[in-house]
C-alpha cells in the first residue's frame, strides 16, 4: 500500500505537469500564430496598429462593442500587443513588428503553481507588399 501510494504520487505528479506543460506550450504557439497573423495582415492591409491590435485579440479590425477591455482569444487584451515599424533606412527594407508581452498564464505544476508571464512573442513582415489586398 505504501509503495503504491509512493508510486501513484509520482505518477501523478508527472502526468499534471506533462498536460500542463503542454497546455502552456499551446497558448505559446498560439499568440505566436496571432502575432505573425496580425503582422501579415498589418502589411497587406495597411492598418495601424489599433486595428492590427484588434484584430489580433478579437479577429476583427474594429473595437467589440464592450471596448478594448473586452477580453479576446486566450484572455488577450489589445493593451498587450504593440505594434511598430522598424528598420526603414531608405532603400525599401521598412518592416512592420508585432509584440505580444505580458500574458498571464495559471499553472497547476506541483511546487510551481500559480500565475506565470508568458514568454514575449516577436513577429515581423516586410512591408514589401503593402496595400496587396487581392
Amino acid at each position: 500500500m505504501v509503495e503504491t501510494a509512493l508510486v501513484l504520487t509520482v505518477m501523478l505528479a508527472m502526468i499534471i505537469f506533462g498536460v500542463d506543460m503542454a497546455r502552456m506550450l499551446l497558448f505559446q504557439e498560439f499568440f505566436t500564430e496571432r502575432a505573425r497573423e496580425g503582422a501579415r495582415n498589418a502589411v497587406v492591409h495597411s492598418w495601424d496598429a489599433t486595428a492590427t491590435a484588434n484584430f489580433i485579440c478579437y479577429g476583427t479590425s474594429t473595437t467589440p462593442p464592450g471596448g478594448t477591455t473586452t477580453p479576446g482569444y486566450l484572455g488577450l487584451l489589445p493593451s498587450q500587443v504593440s505594434v511598430t515599424s522598424v528598420g526603414d533606412s531608405g532603400v525599401n527594407d521598412a518592416r512592420i513588428e508585432v509584440q505580444i508581452s505580458g500574458v498571464r498564464m495559471f499553472s497547476w505544476i506541483p511546487f510551481m503553481s500559480g500565475n506565470l508571464t508568458a514568454a514575449p512573442v516577436v513577429a515581423t513582415a516586410p512591408l514589401e507588399s503593402r496595400g496587396a489586398t487581392n
